[in-house]
């Protein structure tokens, strides 16, 4: 049969129709001492596919939709990726997100694929070993509310092939991400005719039709994916055994026990898994152990030890032939060679190895290199010169390229890899694929010898030097690209990852040294064997100063190395406490304290960090809001007490939660330190206008715009243009990005999102790379001082908003970013000065029932419902102080900012979630409330028209809807949209909150409603100014002749936001 032309979908009906009770997986639960099964025929297969391809249509998905599927490794996982294939969804597997690593990976993919749906299994969601759920509204709770949740075990019954869609042959059916652990990872494309052509192959290799296959390589994997569980479905008669892979883990002899038991033939697995059995396994046990049934040991994903393959094969009695080393790569779908039946090892010269060269040799101490077999059928391999573009003789290390009917026409997205997948040679036809692997072919079989400095692969996968760069300089900016690098060095069972720095401070290596594994190990899921320091400049490097790693290796390897420290070979501990004095609050320093100690594993757990300051803040040591309540949650479960978020962030190193768990378990009140916040309005001195103002603001055509890629900049950005004369008009926006070109790209990324692009506007950006928390406002000297002579006004519209973090928190750049900017705007030529505040500055209990006037001194500086809006009001005290100096300035104080007139809103905002969070529990808290609802391109074309006028100088401006929403009208406008929504007390509402936070939006928010009651439900103050009028005078006055007024938000405005909520996928 030609399985090429064919598609599996259409394979598995005509098995469930011929041979319908046939089994084909039987999955393994091995437990007391047995192994237990559950059978999937043929008809069973069949069934639950179409009930899942069902469901997708139900919850609305197309062909072409992307779905993400949670690798359970159970049956479920296998009908759901079926299930996407007949349905035509676009489906990639990744493992569940159950530690920080996944969770990152888990983020990375869904921002890279943007799916519309989450399938996994209900039941392991909620098992106490994964509580995935729970993680997964913890660590990444919008990114998950965001999509359609599918399970797999709670699916609707349905046997109609109405669902099945037709394929073609160039239709995208999966997408395999070979790196997600990066910030951008790469999906590989693989379209049914390459995925067929790879079916065919692998059929050609082995008759999969009389195999018994034992297996426990996760789904995720494209040998679990491809070879496990999509071939047996090509084929008729063969039976795979999966065997849960966290059991594997727990206990490998599982897998040969089973493939004894049950006489496999085949089974597939990387190198440390035979290595493993090899040393778990006594010799009297494996005298036991009869394999002779097996033919085929697949071994590939990792470097092929001959060491291992023989200690396997003698201490299993297994014939050398049986091993069947492989070489594959998501890019070409799986296989690309395979040694079946056919074990070769090349003994070659280990000094001309070191150089490159291959010379056959006989000599004792001569290097081996396995085999890893001929390319499969179609597929061409040749090694290359990647500089000259010409093909290499057998017998000549070069790049390893590809080129054939199973390989991938690139990845998914516009990516700069995606260049690998048309390399052109001078002497061969057609685009070839680049690997970035070095090996020579002889006599037609494949060597590979090791990795282009490009790639490292480590337990299987790849990571680039560069992405490990990147993601060390952006969390240790001290660290240049020119004084770091990376080398491995295999010991013949694993390759070895060393990173090298150019770093002379002998106080600091350890610490050092432990920060960078520390952020290694999370964020790529191991650790550098050893980190070497060496002094300046001592690393060779090219003519153009780019570091050589390959000669950095062959000195440390000659020994000729100069090292300062080695991490590997010094003494270190994993415990550090700072050098401050400890008094009679503090808790006790010494490890016996109990509450001390637990505190810190649970710090060690979440941040997984080998050395810390015990201290510094847990945000300080690179925590964050997600990983924060992950904590607050380990707290209360282990100490059963219960905390507040933000008092828990008040003081949150080591020492400050140990101490408020000391005193909430002794009944006394957390002594937490008010900030005084008006000994915090101190602007340097030296900051205050030179000389006199050039042009009139009407006149101005330079501006720098901070925030420019948030939801009221990108809007700000539009109405610059389409208001301010186009003559010289040059928008200079502030971004965060690693380039230039990338904060183009964000910039515009997210003016598409939120409806304001056009291509036309691309003339007038000019993005400025930069960090508000950062001297200077991060940017780079020469620039800030170019702009300082250019700039003729400045918008200061960026800022940090977060509901629970403490002022302490948020100061850095909410009120430290202020500074800086009012810095720019004296720098040199003086600037108008346009600060974008909020009305939250009034949030405090003295204002109910009054009438707010927009030039009413800011005199109360506490009782805020937020931290948030004290650095607002720090920040605004300080523009005060600017003005007085002379700078002229002027402060907008917006509303809530909700979506414009295309409804598109931020979807991280407060206001929505709770709109959100209230629909899904099905009630809102009774109360007569008022809402400020103000639309966001109302509030970007009021400060555009405004800040071109002379007479907006030294004034306030309340940028806040006139017409309040009232609760009721907000729930009746729901209901109408469908949505039934009653009112109920606030302390049911709570308790009702309190039961769906796995569920629901306002989970993460929970901590802001503990102190609500009936008449004042906590934040909600915030968001509804009770009794509290905003006058609006100025802000009419001044937008009087023009076009621009506030729309009144009704039930049009609300039906709007519902609908796209709903198909942002943020509302079922």
């Amino acid at each position: 049969m030609n399985l090429s032309s064919s598609n599996i979908i259409k394979l598995l009906e005509k098995h469930a129709q011929e041979d319908p009770d046939l089994v084909i997986y039987r999955f393994v639960d091995y437990r007391d001492d047995e192994f237990h099964f559950q059978d999937c025929t043929n008809r069973l297969i069949f069934r639950k596919s179409l009930e899942m391809a069902y469901e997708l249509k139900r919850k609305g998905l197309k062909k072409g939709d992307r779905a993400v599927i949670f690798s359970m490794q159970d049956f479920g996982t296998v009908y759901a990726i079926l299930g996407c294939m007949m349905a035509g969804v676009v489906f990639t597997i990744i493992p569940p997100p159950l530690d920080e690593n996944k969770v990152a990976r888990f983020i990375s993919v869904l921002k890279s694929c943007r799916p519309k749906a989450l399938i996994s299994n209900y039941a392991l969601e909620q098992e106490s070993e994964t509580k995935l759920t729970a993680r997964l509204l913890k660590d990444a709770f919008f990114n998950v509310i965001t999509l359609k949740r599918i399970y797999t075990d709670k699916l609707t019954p349905y046997k109609n092939t109405d669902v099945i869609v037709s394929q073609n042959p160039n239709d995208l059916v999966y997408l395999q991400y070979t790196s997600g652990s990066t910030s951008a990872p790469k999906g590989v494309m693989i379209r049914r005719h390459q995925l067929m052509s790879q079916m065919q192959q692998c059929d050609n290799v082995y008759d999969f039709s009389t195999s018994r296959m034992a297996t426990w390589v996760p789904f995720f994997h494209n040998l679990g994916l491809v070879i496990t569980v999509l071939m047996p479905l090509c084929v008729n008669g063969a039976v795979i055994y999966h065997i849960n892979t966290m059991q594997f883990l727990s206990n490998p002899k599982i897998w040969i026990k089973l493939m004894n038991k049950y006489r496999c033939n085949l089974t597939v697995g990387p190198g440390s898994a035979f290595e493993a059995c090899t040393k778990i396994f006594s010799p009297q046990e494996a005298s036991k152990i009869d394999l002779s049934c097996a033919t085929h040991f697949m071994n590939g994903s990792e470097f092929v030890s001959p060491q291992t393959i023989a200690k396997f094969s003698e201490m299993f009695n297994v014939p050398y032939h049986a091993a069947a080393p492989g070489y594959g790569l998501g890019e070409c779908c799986c296989l690309a060679s395979v040694a079946g039946l056919d074990y070769k090892v090349l003994r070659v010269d280990y000094e001309s190895y070191q150089k490159n060269k291959i010379v056959l040799s006989d000599a004792p101490d001569a290097k081996e290199i396995v085999s890893l077999g001929k390319p499969v059928t179609g597929l061409k391999i040749i090694a290359v010169n990647p500089k000259t573009r010409k093909t290499y003789d057998e017998l000549h290390i070069g790049e390893i390229c590809l080129q054939g009917p199973n390989v991938a026409s690139g990845y998914w997205g516009k990516i700069p890899e995606n260049k690998n997948f048309h390399f052109r040679l001078t002497d061969q036809e057609g685009d070839f694929y680049r690997t970035g692997d070095l090996g020579f072919m002889y006599e037609g079989n494949l060597y590979i010898t090791g990795r282009l400095k490009e790639m490292f692969i480590i337990n299987g996968h790849n990571v680039y030097p560069g992405d490990l760069l990147g993601y060390l300089q952006r969390h240790s900016p001290s660290i240049t690209a020119n004084a770091c690098g990376f080398f491995s060095i295999s010991d013949g069972k694993k390759e070895h990852i060393y990173a090298v720095m150019e770093f002379e401070d002998t106080d600091n290596y350890i610490n050092y040294a432990s920060r960078i594994n520390s952020l290694i190990a999370k964020q790529f899921e191991f650790s550098f064997y050893d980190i070497l320091f060496v002094p300046k400049n001592s690393l060779p490097r090219t003519d153009n100063n780019k570091l050589q790693m390959l000669k950095t290796r062959a000195l440390y390897e000659k020994k000729e190395l100069p090292i300062l420290f080695s991490y590997r070979t010094s003494n270190h501990s994993n415990y550090t406490v700072s050098s401050k004095e400890s008094d009679g609050a503090h808790a006790n320093e010494d490890k016996n304290d109990a509450i001390f100690t637990k505190v810190k594993e649970m710090f060690d757990r979440v941040l997984k960090l080998d050395s810390y300051n015990v201290h510094d803040s847990f945000l300080e040591l690179g925590g964050d809001s997600l990983m924060g309540f992950e904590l607050l949650n380990k707290i209360e479960e282990d100490f059963g007490i219960k905390m507040d978020f933000r008092e828990l962030l008040a003081d949150a190193s080591v020492y400050g939660v140990t101490n408020h768990i000391k005193r909430v378990l002794s009944g006394k009140q957390p002594s937490g330190k008010p900030i005084d916040l008006k000994m915090e309005c101190r602007l340097d001195k030296s900051i205050v206008p030179q000389g006199s103002y050039e042009k009139s603001p009407q006149e101005c055509s330079k501006i720098f715009l901070t925030g420019s890629s948030g939801f009221l900049g990108s809007n700000l950005i539009k109405s610059f243009i389409q208001q301010y004369p186009h003559d010289d008009l040059e928008i200079y926006c502030h971004v965060r990005a690693e380039s230039t070109e990338k904060g183009y790209n964000k910039i515009k990324n997210r003016m598409i999102h939120f409806g304001c692009w056009n291509e036309e506007y691309s003339k007038f950006i000019r993005p400025v790379l930069g960090d508000l928390t950062k001297p200077n406002m991060g940017m780079d000297q020469e620039i800030y001082n170019e702009l300082s002579n250019k700039i003729d006004v400045v918008y200061h519209n960026g800022a940090l908003l977060n509901f629970v973090y403490p002022y302490s928190y948020l100061k850095n750049t909410n009120v430290y970013g202020t500074i800086e900017a009012l810095r720019f705007a004296c720098a040199k030529k003086p600037k108008y000065f346009h600060f974008i505040s909020s009305y939250s500055v009034f949030d405090t209990p003295d204002n109910l029932g009054k009438f707010v006037t927009e030039s009413q001194p800011l005199n109360t500086s506490s009782g805020f419902s937020l931290a948030y809006s004290e650095t607002k009001w720090v920040a605004e005290k300080l523009v005060g102080i600017a003005n007085k100096r002379g700078l002229k300035t002027v402060i907008y104080r917006p509303g809530d900012i909700t979506g414009g007139k295309n409804g598109i809103w931020n979807l991280e905002d407060m206001v929505s979630r709770i709109i959100v969070g209230c629909i899904q529990l099905g009630c809102i808290p009774f109360a007569i409330y008022e809402l400020h609802m103000t639309p966001v391109d109302y509030i970007a074309d009021a400060i555009a028209h405004i800040s071109q006028k002379e007479e907006a100088i030294s004034k306030n401006f309340h940028l806040i809807n006139p017409v309040p929403l009232p609760l009721g009208k907000l729930v009746s406008s729901i209901r109408r949209c469908g949505y039934p929504l009653r009112y109920t007390t606030f302390k049911r509402w709570k308790t009702k909150l309190d039961a769906a936070q796995n569920t629901n939006v306002l989970a993460m928010l929970d901590c802001l409603f503990t102190q609500g009651n009936e008449s004042n439900p906590g934040i909600l103050r915030h968001f509804t100014g009770r009794n509290t009028k905003y006058s609006t005078a100025n802000t009419a006055m001044l937008l009087s002749d023009s076009n621009i007024t506030c729309p009144i938000v009704g039930t049009k405005f609300i039906s709007k936001y519902l609908h796209y909520f709903k198909s942002s996928g943020y509302l079922d």
